[in-house]
């Protein structure tokens, strides 16, 4: 069947994307119960306010709605969350655990014994019940131990994750599931009762069975589903120690860091040890970044470099761990990499054909990233005596990684007055309200406020939003803890808590899911709850008012995070297995991808810019000049993604025969060598990069995404991104299809183009070489 697990996206645009085989669950994580309060005097009230005025967000919500009142006694029952009764303590989602294991047993045995026509005809219908019953605990439990402030809920929903995983993948290497869905397949006369859909749903269900290695003996199988656990556990290990570096501060004599830095404003910052004769320089947050900018040696800024992008030896292991586990799952399936595996079913098909698109890629921006590093490499010479370097493998040679922002000639000072000069336009309110105006321009569809239940969400900061389709009414909740909060991950991510599903015909008990009625066919669905967790920071403003104002690149954050939110909204199928976002990886990202040419194009910025004080709009001049400045690395920065993407492929390459020696730190320092853009031969960075287990050789996906959106951008939205049209060809073409459309198919049709809708070399061909990344 189709899984979802821990294979998820955390870009800086990030994306959040979990794939897994059996249960296919978003990158994107769903749960929960009964149609949320839609108010009409909310309707009325600015959208901007539940975002900017605090005082506004708590009115709404305490005007006895928040909570439910028992009739009887007047004591207040507080919901759980996402209004899931269960989830009002950790006890309780252990509960939910449970009672979701008892139904998943019983939707077990009647896929088990129900061998009548009628039970094979709803066959591939009870599937996905089992799987939707299994993907709204793991995923809950995903969404929570990543962003619940509370530990015990944490642990909790750790045990609980880890008892329901180990349950699917037990279901993954079940042999009478799949001989009976052979059997569905096969038999004509049932056929003929299935829609396209379904059959579709049971042709990918059948893939990922295969996947799995179904065929293996007992005890292979065995080693596969402990493998898939112990693969699981040391991801999440993982990930929770990327944001840590090797150590917490480093120190640098004081006469040697004075003499190399003369910035007064960062000296006052520092501390110093007991001696007092050297600086503790942390190797987190803004003062690093500080000292590097304004550090005139460069063999300490080198040092600085190193010590801010390094991690434990600990965290070296861990990644090693799990690149060894995934090698041995590849050899027990009988694949030669890790990679060949995991590319099975993606619109790219193999590792030769990733690799090809990667290294042409590079190739053909090598030219513009010498450009851009020129300036660079002239003012180090300049500024060391040296002649100047006009070769493009000798300015390739003298730029670092500790040199680039330092010898800038633009550096932070241009950027950065007229980030100050624009940041006032942008509270977190504008944009919100902003995205909801374009999203009514482009697709028909609005945000308005929600109200909130007691022990509806996890934090008071948390604000909600119903999203309205004009013409079907409310069609998804959205959950958005956005502000800054001690403790939380500075990586922003998107859950999908449960996706859209219509309502089976057996399902009774509706009580731990919202549901909606389509208001133009009346068929009742599950709606899809997605959680967008990011950490902006709320800053003073006049008259002591708290406000978050967003720099363009969490604009360009919280964009992409919505296109997700969107897909999942729009990919409304009858299936949750295809639903919205649950569609092959290098497909995902598309949506998402496509939200950040909105959010760099001026005339969406002019739209969503308000001064918070005056109300003025931006001035465009202004405007236009930062956004110049913003595109200054864009070459580089694109080159860098593809190499992460080609480490990625590079260490999921892996065989057997290199099981017991593989140095994870040597293929990256190698790999830098060989690229030798700003190349990285010092520090352990490779630990501290969790794409490696969130996407196990997938992370070419943000690239090739980006390739595809690149073209969809120039042929629909270029010259008005408000287009109705425009939106109506990528909502009706790409979105609503969810899973269930060819992905090929899906792009050959927004585009217009017919010959890419089988894929192969020459798609891949034309994607990536007629598209400016």
């Amino acid at each position: 069947m189709r899984g979802s697990i821990a294979l998820k996206k955390i870009l800086n645009d990030s994306t959040s994307l979990y794939f897994q085989r059996f249960f296919k669950t978003s990158p994107v994580r769903n749960i929960t119960r009964s149609n949320p309060l839609v108010s009409k005097d909310l309707k009325k009230q600015d959208l901007q306010k539940l975002f900017d005025d605090p005082k506004y967000f708590n009115s709404i919500n305490n005007t006895g709605l928040n909570s439910n009142t028992s009739e009887s006694t007047g004591n207040i029952i507080s919901t759980g969350l996402f209004k899931n009764p269960f989830l009002t303590s950790p006890k309780g989602l252990k509960e939910f655990t449970h009672y979701s294991l008892l139904n998943a047993s019983n939707i077990l045995q009647q896929l088990k014994n129900d061998d009548t026509f009628n039970g094979l005809a709803n066959y591939i219908i009870r599937l996905d019940q089992l799987s939707d019953t299994l993907c709204r605990v793991i995923d809950l439990c995903e969404f929570i131990r990543s962003c619940h402030p509370e530990k015990s809920f944490v642990q909790a929903a750790q045990e609980c994750h880890e008892h329901m995983y180990a349950f699917m993948n037990t279901l993954n290497t079940d042999i009478a599931l799949c001989d009976r869905l052979r059997t569905v397949l096969d038999n004509k006369e049932v056929l003929k009762r299935l829609t396209d859909e379904e059959i579709k749903v049971g042709k990918l269900l059948l893939e990922d069975f295969e996947k799995s290695g179904i065929q293996m003996s007992p005890e292979i199988r065995d080693r596969f589903i402990s493998l898939s656990q112990d693969i699981s556990l040391a991801g999440q290990d993982f990930l929770n120690n990327t944001s840590y570096t090797e150590k917490d501060y480093i120190k640098i004599k004081c006469d040697e860091f004075d003499k190399a830095c003369d910035y007064p404003a960062l000296k006052y910052k520092l501390s110093k040890d007991l001696s007092g004769k050297y600086y503790k320089i942390p190797t987190y947050g803004k003062i690093p970044y500080t000292a590097l900018l304004k550090c005139k040696d460069e063999e300490l800024r080198k040092k600085l470099w190193v010590a801010f992008h390094s991690c434990s030896n600990k965290q070296i292991e861990r990644l090693t761990k799990i690149i060894k586990h995934r090698i041995e799952l590849a050899k027990l399936l009988s694949k030669s990499s890790y990679s060949e595996y995991t590319l099975e079913g993606k619109m790219a098909k193999g590792p030769k054909e990733v690799n090809n698109f990667l290294n042409a890629l590079l190739k053909s921006i090598l030219p513009e990233v010498t450009k851009e590093l020129e300036p660079i490499s002239n003012k180090k010479c300049l500024s060391e005596g040296f002649s100047l370097e006009t070769s493009e493998q000798s300015i390739l040679n003298n730029i670092k990684p500790w040199d680039r922002d330092y010898y800038n000639p633009i550096q932070a000072t241009s950027e950065g007055a007229y980030q100050m000069l624009i940041m006032e336009y942008f509270t977190l309110g504008n944009i919100i309200h902003g995205l909801s105006n374009l999203f009514n321009s482009i697709y028909g569809i609005r945000f308005e406020p929600g109200k909130i239940e007691d022990g509806e969400t996890w934090s008071k900061d948390v604000r909600k939003l119903n999203v309205i389709s004009e013409d079907e009414g409310l069609i998804g909740v959205i959950y958005c803890d956005l502000f800054e909060r001690e403790g939380k991950s500075e990586s922003p991510s998107h859950y999908t808590i449960c996706c859209s599903r219509e309502i089976y015909s057996e399902e009774h008990d509706l009580s731990t899911i919202q549901t909606g009625v389509n208001n133009k066919t009346g068929k009742n669905f599950q709606l899809p709850i997605v959680s967008l967790v990011c950490n902006f920071q709320v800053t003073n403003a006049k008259e002591s008012r708290r406000i978050c104002f967003l720099q363009h690149h969490e604009i360009e954050t919280l964009f992409h995070e919505m296109g997700h939110a969107m897909h999942s909204m729009l990919g409304r199928t009858r299936f949750q297995t295809i639903s919205g976002t649950r569609c092959v990886s290098d497909f995902v990202e598309i949506p998402s991808i496509l939200m950040e040419f909105f959010a760099n194009n001026p005339k969406v910025l002019i739209d969503i810019s308000r001064h918070y004080d005056s109300g003025e709009s931006i001035d465009i001049e202004v405007l236009n000049k930062y956004l110049e400045n913003t595109k200054q690395f864009k070459a580089c920065e694109t080159y860098s993604q593809g190499k992460m993407a080609l480490l990625d492929q590079r260490l999921h390459a892996e065989n057997a025969n290199s099981l017991d020696n593989i140095d994870v730190v040597e293929i990256y320092h190698n790999l830098e060598k060989e690229l030798s853009v700003l190349p990285d031969t010092e520090s352990n960075w490779c630990g501290r990069f969790g794409h490696l287990y969130g996407y196990g050789a997938l992370y070419y996906c943000y690239l090739f995404d980006r390739a595809i959106a690149t073209k969809i951008w120039e042929s629909l939205f270029q010259n008005d991104p408000f287009s109705r049209k425009g939106g109506n060809i990528f909502k009706e073409q790409l979105l609503k299809w969810g899973g269930s459309k060819d992905p090929w198919k899906c792009v050959a049709d927004v585009l217009g183009e017919p010959k890419l809708q089988f894929g192969g070399p020459e798609a891949m061909e034309y994607i990536g070489n007629s598209s400016k990344l």
